[in-house]
């Protein structure tokens, strides 16, 4: 998966707001943001920790399919096109160590890294720099189902510092354009895992 720089500012809930609940987490949204991910669009909330990028998504499908799809390594080079290579180095109950190789920019280095990541409780990824590519890399992908069990909503959080100097203007518009990007790609991974396993159905 692919992780990008932080996110320096937030919209704020301004409305009467929507808690949803995830776990022990609560996500506030105004109207307006509701409104938002049911255009299908994405959304930037308040960082978690003061400094990580938060973004939302809404995807119209059950939530386990969801899951599979984000826990399915071999899919991640269909939705993140920066990725030149895939390995998982170690592996036990609950967590994977994986190694990155990712082209950012044709004019930036390849960035080789590992990272650890662990899984649950519920539809929930936590993942960390381990080596490599980056002086800190962290963050998480969180499912939360709704109620009706025919969507649900994916937060994406994440936290990098590269280790030397980068432009904040720079750092901004990377984050404005790839993390959209990114969540609509993935959304679109279960959209069609979606449809072809309606079809699939329809067969038989």
């Amino acid at each position: 998966m692919i992780h990008l720089p932080k996110f320096s500012g937030f919209l704020a809930a301004i409305v009467c707001c929507h808690l949803l609940q995830a776990e022990d987490k609560k996500i506030s949204l105004d109207d307006d943001q509701v409104n938002q991910l049911a255009a299908g669009e994405v959304i930037f909330l308040e960082p978690e920790a003061g400094h990580m990028l938060k973004a939302v998504i809404r995807i119209d499908a059950p939530s386990l399919l969801a899951w599979e799809v984000m826990s399915d390594h071999e899919r991640v080079p269909k939705y993140v096109k920066e990725l030149r290579g895939i390995r998982i180095l170690e592996e036990g109950e609950n967590w994977k160590i994986i190694e990155h190789k990712l082209r950012m920019h044709t004019l930036l280095p390849l960035f080789h890294y590992a990272f650890r990541e662990e899984y649950g409780p519920g539809y929930s990824i936590n993942f960390e720099r381990v080596s490599g590519s980056f002086k800190e890399l962290t963050g998480s992908w969180k499912l939360i189902p709704q109620e009706d069990e025919n969507h649900a909503l994916l937060v994406y959080s994440t936290f990098v510092d590269v280790g030397w100097f980068i432009p904040q203007s720079w750092i901004q518009k990377g984050i404005n354009k790839r993390v959209p990007l990114l969540l609509k790609a993935f959304r679109d991974e279960v959209y069609s895992e979606k449809e072809k396993r309606a079809t699939e159905e329809d067969r038989q």
